[in-house]
């Protein structure tokens, strides 16, 4: 990537304590993946090789590697010659994401509505109560928590395995890191306001007594305005001043 150091990259990655080089690249991908989805990271941020490579104790190839792969899925924008850039989102194109990202979860939670047995009911009230729990030890909106999104997370593997769909749940589950990112880049960090705990419970409420119909249309009606409500605040974005 020119115009980050003027050596040449390496043939081999540096190997850290023998570790393979496709397992510091996969080190390196979940790495910036987190920075990306719970740290300060904003829009048209500048990513150095050679500072994610120090930090992360390996060569800059794995940190290539991982950042081809950020630049395949829309995290960030490798421009050649120029460097590596976290990607602005666009409105329009998120609102389209959303409307997609609504269809194909409601599809994963009605199955898991239908499909959930009575132990599956017992774990899921323990999960909700430890969620419960949890939140309220939780910090404020602009405190930017990552266990919102670590408990959003846990919630939905719960109800994506209760579907017993492993390719309706896959699709699904690949969609959540882009969420997140849309998400975190309109406000920060995901965060748990009244009307997200309205939607949790109509789910909760939907799982637990068995209404597919019930739980596909609380997930769905969440996510489109989750989408639209990300769209908007980018959209207000864009055109704040600097």
């Amino acid at each position: 990537m020119a115009g980050v150091t003027s050596k040449r990259f390496p043939v081999r990655p540096t190997h850290r304590g023998g570790e393979p080089a496709h397992a510091l690249a996969q080190s390196a991908y979940t790495h910036l993946m987190q920075q990306l989805l719970e740290g300060e990271l904003e829009p048209g941020a500048r990513l150095s090789v050679v500072d994610m490579a120090a930090e992360l104790s390996c060569s800059r190839v794995p940190v290539m590697e991982a950042l081809k792969r950020l630049d395949a899925e829309g995290f960030v924008e490798i421009t050649p010659q120029v460097g590596c850039r976290v990607a602005t989102p666009q409105p329009d194109e998120v609102r389209d994401f959303f409307e997609l990202f609504a269809v194909v979860e409601a599809c994963v939670t009605r199955l898991a509505a239908q499909r959930r047995t009575a132990d599956d009911v017992a774990g899921f009230k323990l999960l909700c109560a430890e969620i419960d729990r949890r939140l309220r030890g939780a910090g404020s909106a602009n405190a930017r928590d990552p266990v919102y999104r670590r408990l959003n997370l846990a919630f939905h593997t719960a109800i994506h395995r209760y579907a017993r769909a492993p390719l309706a749940a896959g699709v699904a589950a690949g969609l959540w890191d882009r969420s997140d990112f849309f998400i975190r880049i309109a406000f920060g960090s995901l965060y748990f306001n009244r009307r997200v705990l309205q939607a949790h419970a109509q789910m909760r409420r939907a799982i637990i007594e068995g209404d597919g119909a019930a739980a596909g249309e609380a997930v769905g009606t969440h996510l489109r305005a989750v989408g639209t409500a990300v769209a908007q605040r980018l959209a207000e974005l864009v055109h704040a001043p600097r």
